[in-house]
Order: structure tokens, then sequence, then C-alpha cells
């Protein structure tokens, strides 16, 4: 316990006793979405279609799109 940095839960070594409850490699005081594997890239959050939007901000998270329209895709082009 004294050289564990969070002795009140259960954690990694490699997090110094600290939690990944998602086990995507991020420790959960600096996961965004600590119960959803995500990536490194979006803070530890999923990104699903790949879009570079994180899917908690993506207004069509299964399907790639734009910034400007959310996340959602411009199907006619315009």
């Amino acid at each position: 316990d004294k050289d564990d940095l969070c002795p009140q839960v259960a954690g990694k070594p490699e997090f110094k006793g600290c939690p990944d409850s998602d086990n995507d490699g991020i420790e959960d005081k600096n996961d965004e979405c600590p119960q959803e594997a995500g990536t490194k890239a979006m803070n530890g959050c999923p990104d699903t279609d790949g879009d570079g939007i994180k899917d908690k901000e993506d207004a069509c998270p299964k399907e790639a799109g734009l910034t400007a329209f959310y996340g959602c895709p411009d199907t006619d082009k315009d």
C-alpha cells in the first residue's frame, strides 16, 4: 500500500496500482471514457466508424462522416 497510488481500488502494476477499467491501456484518471475501450488518439474514447470523431461527440457513430456535420456523412455531396 505504501507504493500504491490508488490503495482503495484494485489497479494495475504499470499504473502504480491505479485502475484501467476498460483495459484499453489508458489509466482511468487520464481516460475520458473509462468504461469504454478507446485509443490514445481519442483520449481513451472509442471512434467506431474511424472518422476521427469520438463516439460520444458523433451524431452518427456507426457511419463515417464529417466534422462539419457532427460526424454524419454528406451523402448528396453538396
